[in-house]
């Protein structure tokens, strides 16, 4: 049975005015205990106790004042308000609620999707869609990094803070920074659309955009390396770089003045040892990475 999304059901519900059939049907409905539930705590909300005399001489008072105002018991205003806040509460958590996943530092998290599509979610980062409306709307918001593998059926989209990864049934990646987008194909074909450019990518080709250029490569990895316990990158600025170790191994990276940020890094780096992955990155670009206290590091040039 699906529940009219307007206040109209439930206000009948609520005053015992369903028709049998109606009601049966709604008791068999899996959000029903719920519902209920809500109705006995707000049931719970009795008005404060009152001085009936103290009342009566009040209202007294205010006609012999002439005064014009209605007086409105207080237990009604209470009863009404508690009303009001069940059919708002219906509103928002039953046809408005978000789902989120998220992963913390060094995490990794598979979560399937309504349509049994996959979401791998890297270090960091979280997802958030609306389950009951996955079967009209396939579309969910994306922090971080994630791999995808989309089921076939209606467009399926990625938003994020600078862009949007529309597909029909593919698999691809989602790397989102700051200020920079990349999405890899590993299969299929997805539509990445920006600010300042839309681009269609098909298996084995990967874009980019960040706030002053864009670019797009090829790649024969047939799954991200950071699943493995690796991270990858093409042409990334260092500081893109440096957060990612930074969300892996759950520690603070700070730049001297000497340090340019913006220099651009290809390599990898591991996720099972910290000195390790700091001297892939840091030695090439002849880089010292010092310890200032227990979780921070401070980047120098040498």
């Amino acid at each position: 049975m699906e529940i009219n999304k307007d206040e109209t059901f439930l206000a009948r519900w609520m005053n015992g005015e369903l028709s049998a059939s109606e009601l049966e049907a709604f008791k068999k409905h899996p959000d029903f205990q719920t519902y209920e539930k809500i109705i006995f705590k707000s049931d719970k909300l009795a008005a404060p106790p009152y001085d009936k005399q103290k009342l009566l001489q009040k209202v007294k008072d205010n006609l012999e004042q002439k005064s014009t105002k209605k007086v409105i018991p207080l237990y009604s205003k209470i009863a009404s308000l508690a009303a009001a806040a069940v059919l708002i509460f219906f509103s928002i958590f039953f046809f408005n609620n978000s789902t989120t996943h998220k992963t913390q530092f060094g995490e990794q998290l598979t979560v399937f999707l309504p349509d049994s599509s996959e979401v791998i979610l890297n270090a960091k980062s979280s997802i958030s869609f609306k389950a009951r409306k996955w079967e009209k709307d396939r579309s969910l918001n994306l922090t971080g990094e994630a791999f995808f593998k989309v089921k076939k059926g209606q467009k399926f989209t990625v938003n994020t803070v600078l862009g949007a990864v529309e597909v029909l049934g593919t698999q691809f990646n989602v790397d989102l920074d700051d200020d920079l987008i990349q999405v890899s194909c590993y299969e299929g074909k997805v539509k990445v659309s920006t600010n300042s450019k839309e681009v269609i990518l098909t298996k084995g080709k990967a874009f980019s955009a960040s706030t002053t250029n864009s670019r797009e490569w090829e790649f024969t990895e047939a799954q991200p390396n950071w699943q493995f316990g690796e991270s990858t990158f093409d042409s990334v600025p260092l500081k893109n770089v440096i957060k990612a170790i930074e969300e892996q191994y759950n520690i603070t990276i700070k730049f001297s003045n000497d340090v340019d940020k913006n220099h651009l890094f290809t390599g990898v780096f591991t996720h099972n040892d910290l000195k390790t992955a700091l001297e892939t990155v840091c030695a090439p670009l002849k880089i010292r990475s010092e310890f200032t206290n227990k979780n921070t590091i401070l980047l120098v040039k040498r």
